[in-house]
């Protein structure tokens, strides 16, 4: 037994750690209907920046990598989407102070919690990797300075049902 907790304990101090958020498994409403279906686009000539909203928190969406580049990135936050991004893509949204549940959907669903404050801007990375039919994705809740070097990489996405 004592060979067993060792060998744990050794596993763990060579696993790497993970700088993302805090994982949602409750299996609540997080992500959006998977019958929904969009389609995106992306504006090179502009590049809004994030605003304080004083009675809101401001979301950050950012997708700062060319990796799986047509993949579609859905991004809901209580079981509702609200943008979708590509390769090279943001997109800025605002939400109700509160405890939010936020899922990315591509190959697979990934979740965060993220506990909104009013008057605060939160940039969220969708982090992506090939799967085995498209895109796997992870979210990561970044610090101020992180957020804004994603968003200096990057151009402001929408979308619209199809």
């Amino acid at each position: 037994m004592r060979s067993f907790l060792f060998g744990c304990f050794a596993l763990a101090l060579f696993l790497p750690a993970t700088a993302y958020a805090q994982v949602d498994t409750t299996g609540g409403p997080a992500c959006g209907p998977d019958s929904e279906k969009f389609k995106t686009s992306t504006d090179k000539n502009s590049h809004p920046e994030p605003q304080v909203v004083a009675d809101k928190a401001v979301v950050v969406v950012v997708r700062p990598t060319m990796l799986g580049n047509k993949v579609q990135t859905k991004f809901a936050v209580d079981g509702k989407w609200v943008g979708v991004n590509r390769g090279d893509n943001y997109f800025i949204f605002a939400v109700a102070p509160g405890t939010r549940q936020l899922c990315s959907q591509a190959e697979n669903d990934a979740k965060v919690i993220l506990n909104a404050e009013a008057g605060k801007i939160y940039f969220v990375q969708q982090h992506v990797k090939m799967g085995i039919l498209k895109a796997e994705n992870a979210l990561e809740i970044l610090d101020e300075e992180k957020g804004r070097a994603a968003l200096a990489k990057c151009h402001p996405s929408s979308y619209e049902k199809k």
